[in-house]
C-alpha cells in the first residue's frame, strides 16, 4: 500500500451516498494555506517574496519526504525487531504518531505539486531550482503522480 490508499477510518459519508476522505485539522490548514499563497507563484512575479515562496515549497517538499521516510522505516522496525520498537517508543514517543494517513499525503501532493510546476518557469534561477528540487523530493514520495 503506498500513499494513494486510504483507510476506511478515514472516509466519512456524504449524503449517504458517496464516502469523503476526512483531512485532520492541521492538514486542512496547511492546504487551505497553500491555497491563499498559489496566486503569487506566477513565474512572472520577481518581488522580494519570491525567493521566499520558493524556498518555502523546497523545504515543505524536504519536510514532507523526510516524514513520509521516517514513517516507513518506523513501520519495518516494528515489524521485524518489535522489542527494539518499544524500547525505541520510550524514547521517542512522537513515533507513535509520527504517520500521515495516505489520503492526506495525497492531498498534500495534489495541492504542492502545481506550486513547484510553477516555480519551475520563474524568472529568478533560485526559485526555479527549488521548484526543481522539490519535484524530485515529491517523486520519491509517489513518482506515478509527480512524473507520469
Amino acid at each position: 500500500a503506498g500513499p494513494s490508499t486510504t483507510s476506511a477510518a478515514t472516509l466519512k459519508e456524504d449524503d449517504g451516498e458517496q464516502q469523503q476522505p476526512v483531512l485532520s485539522e492541521g492538514t486542512s490548514d496547511i492546504l487551505r494555506f497553500l491555497a491563499f499563497v498559489a496566486p503569487y507563484y506566477n513565474p512572472s512575479n520577481t518581488g522580494g517574496w519570491a525567493f521566499p515562496l520558493g524556498a518555502f515549497v523546497y523545504y515543505l517538499a524536504y519536510e514532507l519526504c523526510s516524514r513520509v521516510g521516517i514513517t516507513a522505516g518506523w513501520e519495518v522496525l516494528q515489524r521485524d525487531h518489535p522489542k527494539v520498537a518499544r524500547k525505541l517508543v520510550e524514547r521517542e514517543p512522537y513515533l507513535r504518531c509520527i504517520g500521515l494517513p495516505g489520503n492526506e499525503i495525497v492531498a498534500f501532493l495534489d495541492r504542492l505539486l502545481p506550486l513547484c510546476q510553477q516555480a519551475l518557469y520563474s524568472k529568478i534561477p533560485t526559485v526555479s531550482h527549488a521548484g526543481e528540487m522539490a519535484l524530485l523530493y515529491l517523486s520519491q514520495i509517489d513518482p506515478a503522480r509527480v512524473s507520469p
